[in-house]
């Protein structure tokens, strides 16, 4: 009989990064009866690594074909392999919408296999911040509000952020025992990582064979980067270069010219503001802490937030940093045009008549 891991996040949980790395080691884990399936479909603006996504379509599966031949592509590799893997973050959020678990399930059991869940949580205050800065960054999404406005305005509503009732809802349709919780801090990794971690949630030994990404995938912007980009934001509302110009800033951010100087990590958050908003969750953190990992003394999460100084607007490198991303941008830029001229002249000089020209005297583009 085969199994069945899904791995749903939660988002913001380096989910990028593990669907990177499980391809990228796809033969060692098919040795050891592992496999990460490649899906015969893709969705329009989903990671095509994201092998899991089609399971977030059950509600209209009838409209989406991806629901059926997703299903067929993981049977057909129980047939081949013990442990067959799929990860989307979304799954987080969807597998709350009522008769999720019985679809899915009805669907694995048939194939004679069980079922396992894999979940990394994140400390709320730490995954509100995250999301907000992805959402400043992102290319689509690209919102202009600030950290206190998102806040003030809950625009983290729609998250699940009360861990205990989710882990309930999930455990009560899968088994207890079926459902792998972790939290998502550097310290709780087993072996130092979320790879290494990873691939002990499965039940396996991490060596030095695996092979990491070449790069780091989903980068979060630090703070000053993050309010730079939320400035540009409002300059491109509705244009159409924003795409172009947004891959810009954060492409310069990419190349390391933040990195070349070491600065205290801050936060969005100010000490009062942080106790506030984490003392709704107290009681279902514990909660979770000795149900689903066994501690009796109810801890969940070990950082320490408060060790973290507010990030404040006058930020005195703030300046410096302005100038090295918009900098870089326009270096970024300019190298894409000079590539783009590359390939017209390449194009030119195959022309059969660009001799003749040349010979006249036109001028090259």
């Amino acid at each position: 009989m085969s199994t069945v891991y899904l791995h749903i996040g939660m988002p913001k949980t380096a989910t990028t990064a593990l669907q990177t790395f499980l391809p990228l080691n796809q033969k060692i884990l098919n040795r050891q009866g592992f496999v990460y399936p490649d899906m015969p479909f893709h969705f329009d603006g989903i990671g095509i690594r994201r092998n899991g996504h089609f399971l977030t379509f059950w509600m209209r599966r009838k409209q989406h074909p991806e629901w059926k031949k997703g299903f067929e592509v993981v049977e057909k590799a129980t047939r081949r392999y013990e442990n067959i893997i799929l990860s989307d973050e979304n799954l987080w959020s969807r597998q709350r919408l009522k008769k999720f678990w019985k679809r899915v399930k009805k669907k694995i059991y048939r194939m004679n296999a069980d079922i396992k869940v894999i979940v990394y949580l994140r400390r709320q205050d730490d995954q509100v911040e995250s999301h907000w800065n992805q959402k400043v960054k992102s290319y689509k999404v690209h919102i202009t509000k600030s950290f206190e406005d998102y806040m003030r305005d809950g625009g983290y509503d729609y998250m699940p952020f009360d861990y205990d009732k989710a882990l309930d809802r999930i455990a009560d349709r899968i088994g207890k025992e079926n459902l792998i919780v972790r939290p998502f801090e550097k310290q709780q990794f087993v072996g130092g990582t979320i790879f290494s971690d990873f691939i002990n949630a499965l039940g396996l030994e991490y060596t030095d064979e695996y092979e990491l990404p070449p790069y780091t995938a989903n980068v979060r912007l630090p703070d000053n980067a993050v309010e730079i980009k939320r400035q540009v934001n409002h300059l491109f509302e509705g244009n159409d270069l924003y795409d172009f110009y947004s891959e810009a800033i954060v492409g310069a951010f990419g190349t390391g010219l933040l990195k070349e100087r070491p600065r205290p990590k801050t936060s969005m958050f100010s000490p009062e503001q942080r106790a506030e908003f984490m003392k709704r969750y107290e009681e279902g953190n514990a909660y979770v802490a000795r149900e689903y990992l066994g501690r009796e003394d109810g801890v969940l999460f070990y950082d320490d937030p408060d060790a973290l100084p507010q990030w404040k607007p006058d930020d005195r490198e703030m300046m410096e940093d302005t100038v090295r991303i918009l900098g870089g941008a326009d270096v970024y830029l300019y190298e894409q045009q000079e590539e783009i001229r590359r390939q017209i002249q390449e194009i030119y000089d195959t022309l059969p008549f660009a001799a003749y020209r040349r010979l006249a005297g036109e001028k090259k583009p």
